[in-house]
C-alpha cells in the first residue's frame, strides 16, 4: 500500500485534537500557582474572651489558708532573698540534676526532637542534704524563679536556672539519709519545640 503526501496530511488531521496548534514542549501540564492566601491551618484556633463572670471568679477564689492575709499570687516576685546571706544557719549541700522521660520512640526510632542536652529535660531534680533535721521542721517555699528552704539548722535561698511550675512539682523526704529531693517541673518558653 502506497501513501502519497496528501494521504499523510489527512491522517495527521484525523489524529490531531482541537486546539493543538503549539509544539510538543507545551504539552507538559502547568503547575498550579499557590499564594500565601491558599495556605490554611488544619486546626481552628479558638480565642476565649474573658467575661465579667470569668474575671470575677478569679478574684473570688477560696484562700488556701483561712488565716492568710493575702494570696501567694499577690506577693511580688523578688529577684533574690536578702536575709539568706545574713542568716547564721548553714547552707545545705545540694546537687542539681536534670531528668527527661525517654521512650522507645526516642531511643530506637529517633522521631522526636529530644537530645541528651538539658534543653530537652522536663524535670529538674534538686537533692538537698539536711543531716540532723526532721521532716516536720523543714519549711520549703517554691515560686517560678526561686526555691526557699528554712529549717532550724539550715537556710537556703536558691534562684532557679529555669522557670518551674510550683503546682506540678513535688518533694520527697528520705529519713535514712536525711535527703530532701525536690522535683521541679520545668516551664520554659520554647518547650513546644523540644518535645
Amino acid at each position: 500500500m502506497e501513501f502519497n503526501p496528501s494521504d499523510i496530511r489527512k491522517l495527521a488531521q484525523l489524529l490531531k485534537t482541537e486546539g493543538e496548534d503549539s509544539s510538543s514542549d507545551d504539552d507538559v501540564p502547568k503547575p498550579s500557582k499557590l499564594g500565601p492566601g491558599d495556605i490554611k491551618s488544619k486546626s481552628q484556633v479558638k480565642i476565649r474572651v474573658p467575661t465579667e463572670e470569668y474575671e470575677h471568679s478569679y478574684y473570688t477564689k477560696k484562700k488556701t489558708d483561712p488565716k492568710a492575709i493575702w494570696e501567694v499570687d499577690e506577693v511580688p516576685v523578688v529577684a533574690f532573698c536578702d536575709d539568706a546571706s545574713y542568716d547564721p544557719r548553714q547552707r545545705p549541700e545540694f546537687d542539681i540534676k536534670y531528668r527527661q522521660a525517654v521512650t522507645s520512640e526516642d531511643i530506637f526510632l529517633q522521631l522526636g526532637r529530644k537530645t541528651p542536652s538539658t534543653a530537652s529535660c522536663e524535670v529538674m531534680v534538686i537533692s538537698l542534704c539536711l543531716e540532723g533535721e526532721r521532716r516536720e521542721d523543714i519549711d520549703l517555699h517554691l515560686t517560678q524563679q526561686h526555691l526557699d528552704l528554712r529549717s532550724p539548722l539550715y537556710r537556703l535561698s536558691l534562684p532557679l536556672p529555669h522557670p518551674a511550675d510550683p503546682e506540678s512539682s513535688g518533694a520527697e523526704w528520705d529519713p535514712s539519709h536525711s535527703v530532701l529531693t525536690v522535683s521541679l517541673a520545668l516551664k520554659r518558653e520554647l518547650d513546644f519545640t523540644n518535645f
